[in-house]
């Protein structure tokens, strides 16, 4: 029997309230799975130097320093899968493609060895693209997607509710999704799963209110992607996290640096430079252990190095050099924000 968009709506409340029993059960069940050591041997690239952490109810262990979509190359690829790396997320269907052919080419780094997750570029699920938003039209966006990857099946696909751009400076519909285009996304992913095309669902976005309605409304969402930087508890960001952790959904942190911001950097700058520090910032991060995940931009090799001793280096205590750095970073933070990315304000209360 079809549901009314509607109904399906109450459907999904009523059935999402039964899945938080579950959820906390689970979270029960992980925490004591988390106490005992991992079977590495299921874990993907695994390195004794990295630390991996489990992605919600997705049930994958995976590393929690990851790559991100900039920076795609076959040197790149092999080079993470050394360093223990095997998540990583695109969102741009140009990065996809270069991933995918990269991915051919090399004997080491194949898709086998990766927890992939993409959005649906071009498409978007705010409000000012709900005109153009239809079921067979997300389909195709996930059956391109595969074809990027050469490849029968992704694992987590993750429509994007913001991306600053020519034609989408409205804050006020850029940040938001309506259930509508939520609940339409419920029905393309459960076809796709069905069909073997795709294995979970993640939402990316830019407005905490969003995360709030679908980990309250939507228990099919297994993981939430959204900007990491400074969200702490003193900026209110832990009633989304524990909220998270309630649902057992995972959680990936983008945009640790600011775009470059919290180095200084200008634009042109961020692929060219390294900061020999920026391993620092993504220790203090990775203190939330409520975080699956965190995602840097890389631009050449030596940003991986950098960002895995994040990672490696994460119970080493802080020097004084160090705690330096990282008021030095958050000085640098919102003074150096750009344009393009002012929305980041919005989430110094989540």
């Amino acid at each position: 029997m079809s549901l009314s968009r509607n109904s399906r709506r109450e459907f999904l409340k009523t059935t999402s309230a039964v899945a938080v029993g579950t959820a906390l059960t689970s979270v029960g069940a992980a925490a004591s799975a988390h106490a005992a050591e991992p079977n590495t041997s299921k874990i993907l690239n695994y390195h004794e130097k990295m630390g991996y952490r489990r992605l919600g109810k997705t049930g994958f262990m995976i590393s929690e320093v990851s790559l991100g979509g900039h920076g795609a190359g076959l040197k790149h690829l092999e080079h993470a899968v050394e360093l223990g790396i095997n998540y990583v997320d695109n969102n741009i269907a140009g990065e996809c493609d270069a991933y995918g052919a990269a991915m051919a080419k090399t004997t080491s780094a194949r898709r086998d060895k990766w927890f992939i997750g993409f959005a649906s570029w071009p498409e978007k699920i705010t409000e000012e693209w709900e005109k153009n938003l239809t079921e067979d039209g997300m389909m195709k966006s996930i059956e391109a997607r595969l074809k990027s990857y050469q490849t029968d099946v992704l694992d987590l696909w993750r429509p994007v509710g913001a991306t600053w751009g020519t034609g989408q400076n409205s804050i006020n519909t850029l940040l938001m999704v309506s259930n509508k285009a939520l609940d339409m996304v419920v029905e393309v992913f459960e076809k796709a799963k069905q069909q073997g095309k795709v294995r979970f669902l993640g939402v990316s976005a830019h407005n905490p209110k969003v995360f709030r309605r679908v980990l309250n409304e939507y228990p099919q969402f297994s993981v939430i992607i959204f900007p990491r930087l400074f969200l702490t508890k003193d900026l209110g960001g832990d009633g989304l996290l524990k909220l998270a952790r309630e649902k057992d959904v995972g959680v990936i942190g983008l945009k640790p640096f600011g775009a470059g911001g919290v180095f200084g950097l200008k634009k042109e700058q961020t692929e060219s430079f390294t900061d020999r520090r920026g391993h620092v910032m993504l220790k203090e991060m990775l203190k939330e252990q409520r975080l699956s995940a965190v995602i840097p931009g890389i631009g050449q090799r030596e940003h991986l190095d950098e960002n895995v001793r994040g990672s490696y280096e994460r119970d080493v205590p802080a020097t004084p050099e160090d705690k330096k750095a990282l008021l030095e970073f958050r000085r640098n933070l919102f003074a150096n924000l750009r344009p393009e990315y002012q929305w980041l304000r919005n989430w110094t209360v989540v």
